[in-house]
């Protein structure tokens, strides 16, 4: 797992859409903290800090309010679809001891793939799965080395190595990817079909007109 940053925040004491327009045109970001079986925490970091949180944290962060630090797992991010700045930021309070449910990254190892070094390509169906570990032991990522891997066959979830203390909770039936052939592949596949399904009828057009006069001369001639 990656190392645990922290980031300074300050309490936020109006809130809504309009209180919210007034952080952002002072160069802050709200952030809402949310704490099961407790009201949310609300704060706000400065434009500089929520990119950083953007760019560092993939699953645990600490957040720091004053003397107090809370133990925070990535929930979303949102971004003004032109402007591309940091709008909000969503975190949720977690005790590093817990065990919890999250979404982490499947990465992908295709380097000594045979259906890959034939032509195929990777397919992938799952970007992320869910498990189940402690807060403080989220990997940052499941590897998946698919170097036994042939064209036209599917990796299932089941396949994945989960690390010491990680329970896999997706479906083990759930397809992660296949290797499939491109449609360069497909063209040549069929061309070449077509061409064996016709080379035998091809050959035997010549045989069938060199045995058609033969057949003429062997027929006996009829009496007048």
């Amino acid at each position: 797992m990656s190392a645990i940053h922290s980031y300074p925040a300050t309490l936020r004491t109006a809130f809504g859409g309009t209180a919210a327009k007034v952080v952002r045109a002072a160069g802050q970001v709200p952030v809402t903290i949310s704490r099961p079986g407790k009201p949310s925490l609300q704060v706000q970091v400065d434009n500089k800090t929520a990119e950083k949180i953007n760019a560092e944290v993939i699953h645990l962060a600490k957040i720091t309010v004053g003397t107090d630090t809370v133990t925070v797992v990535r929930s979303s991010i949102e971004r003004h679809p032109l402007k591309d700045n940091i709008l909000h930021i969503d975190l949720i309070e977690v005790d590093e001891k817990s065990e919890i449910k999250v979404d982490v990254a499947v990465a992908v190892d295709a380097r000594n793939c045979p259906g890959v070094k034939a032509g195929g390509i990777v397919e992938q169906r799952l970007r992320k799965v869910k498990v189940k570990c402690p807060a403080g032991a989220i990997p940052d990522s499941i590897g998946l080395d698919i170097s036994n891997v042939a064209l036209q066959q599917t990796v299932y979830a089941s396949a994945l190595t989960m690390p010491a203390g990680v329970k896999l909770v997706t479906p083990p039936r759930l397809p992660v990817l296949s290797v499939v052939i491109t449609r360069g592949m497909k063209k040549v596949d069929d061309a070449a079909a077509t061409a064996a399904a016709g080379a035998p009828a091809a050959k035997a057009a010549p045989a069938a007109k060199a045995a058609a006069p033969a057949a003429a001369a062997a027929k006996p001639a009829t009496k007048k």
